[in-house]
């Protein structure tokens, strides 16, 4: 049939060229045939082979971490299944990739907002990553990424502690003070086995000056403490020995003696009311909160020191409203004010006068006690309110002062929310003033 239809140019067919022998016929539509066989699996290897690079190209893309775009082929392709397969692992490796890029980033930032210092060090002793907080602790920016950590530490304590996790690969740990900023960290180096070949070193540090410092406060106070109650131990053990070694016949030492220990017993009274008044305010941190008076509460206040201001012939003077209500802890002011009408008595003239004066505004109200006393020096102004600083020690100590009041007077006030300041100058007198807002809380 074919050599019907193939003609030659003179319009004879080859058939007839031919004639009609049947097996050159066979063989020479087989080789025809043969010819568009190869013809087609040509151009089906040359599609397949297309198609084969682009899955190819596809996969070495996915494994370098690129984006590739999806490889689309006819259900009928012989290729189909594998391209399939191969966009569904393309999927799954974007969506891993999308995840652990959220993640790492979740985790970076949450490093990077920690108040303890974190730097991470590859193997090859180069920073990986380092947060604020290691930045602020060591006083410069330690967020270097491939730097040779050692070039950029400046603390030979945490330097030592890191080589001494490279080389044992173990977890190190110390207290060391980074002497750029002056702060003592509590420093733990770990060690972090990545594989069999590979690890990290993760340097931690938290900030432990504050501690320290409380620490150091917490000596002092009791250094402090130790030595102001050992001064009227001292002078009543000593006078009582007196006493009971034959003194006490003596009618003049014996009256003189008594007078001394009744004294250093009320200073030793009055030691041990300040020190459980601190005590009180640390336990104590909740305000009772009730409307009071306060002309009538400060005129009641000033009954239980009347002894004393009729023995110096003290005025006082309450310049406060007979309508002048706030809403305080009744406890916690009787404490502030106490102590400062004490301060102004014991460090008054005789014949001295206190002005105890109130003023309120929108937001805060003020109470003020003045007097004309000894006054203080503008250079020891601001450590009245340390604890057991004393102005003038003889002097302090004659007017049986513990050098702890005017520290109680600051913790209350702060524990009300409130803030206190002193004017003064010497010769003229000194003024406290302590502010309180309107609205507690």
């Amino acid at each position: 049939m074919l050599l019907s239809i193939l003609t030659t140019e003179n319009g004879t067919s080859l058939k007839v060229l031919i004639g009609a022998n049947e097996s050159v016929l066979v063989i020479f539509t087989a080789i025809i045939l043969a010819g568009l066989e190869v013809t087609f699996r040509f151009i089906r290897y040359r599609q397949n082979k297309k198609e084969l690079d682009l899955l190819s190209k596809k996969l070495s893309d996915i494994a370098e971490g690129k984006k590739p775009g999806h490889v689309l082929l006819e259900p009928n392709d012989p290729l189909y299944g594998m391209s399939r397969t191969i966009n569904t692992l393309e999927n799954k490796q974007h969506n891993f990739t999308k995840n652990f890029t959220t993640q790492q980033r979740g985790y970076f930032s949450l490093i990077e907002y920690l108040t303890t210092g974190v730097m991470v060090l590859d193997q090859d002793r180069k920073i990986y990553m380092s947060n604020h907080a290691m930045s602020d602790m060591m006083g410069r920016e330690m967020n270097l990424k491939g730097q040779i950590y050692i070039n950029e530490i400046r603390a030979y304590d945490l330097s030592r502690l890191i080589e001494d996790s490279f080389s044992s690969h173990e977890d190190q740990h110390g207290e060391i003070r980074i002497e750029l900023t002056n702060k003592y960290v509590d420093a733990h180096v770990v060690y972090v086995p990545v594989s069999k070949r590979h690890f990290l070193v993760m340097a931690l540090l938290y900030d432990i000056t504050e501690l320290k410092e409380i620490e150091r406060m917490q000596l002092d106070f009791v250094g402090n403490v130790s030595h102001e109650l050992k001064t009227p131990i001292t002078a009543i053990t000593g006078f009582s020995e007196t006493l009971l070694h034959g003194a006490m016949d003596d009618a003049k030492a014996l009256k003189e003696f008594l007078a001394i220990i009744h004294k250093e017993s009320l200073k030793l009274t009055d030691l041990v009311e300040d020190i459980l008044s601190l005590a009180k305010i640390d336990a104590n941190t909740e305000l009772d909160l009730k409307e009071i008076n306060l002309r009538e509460y400060v005129t009641e206040l000033l009954k239980t020191f009347k002894p004393q201001i009729e023995k110096k012939k003290i005025k006082i003077f309450v310049e406060i409203s007979e309508d002048f209500f706030v809403v305080m802890d009744q406890n916690k002011l009787r404490h502030v004010i106490d102590n400062l009408i004490q301060n102004a008595i014991k460090y008054n003239n005789f014949q001295g006068k206190i002005w105890v004066e109130a003023t309120s505004d929108a937001k805060n109200w003020t109470i003020s006690i003045r007097d004309n006393g000894y006054g203080i020096s503008n250079d020891k102004q601001e450590r009245v309110f340390e604890r057991f600083y004393r102005v003038d020690t003889s002097r302090s100590r004659d007017s049986g002062g513990t050098g702890l009041g005017l520290s109680v007077v600051k913790e209350y006030v702060a524990a009300m929310n409130g803030e206190i300041k002193l004017e003064s100058q010497v010769g003229v007198g000194s003024k406290f003033i302590v502010r309180f807002p309107q609205t507690m809380k």
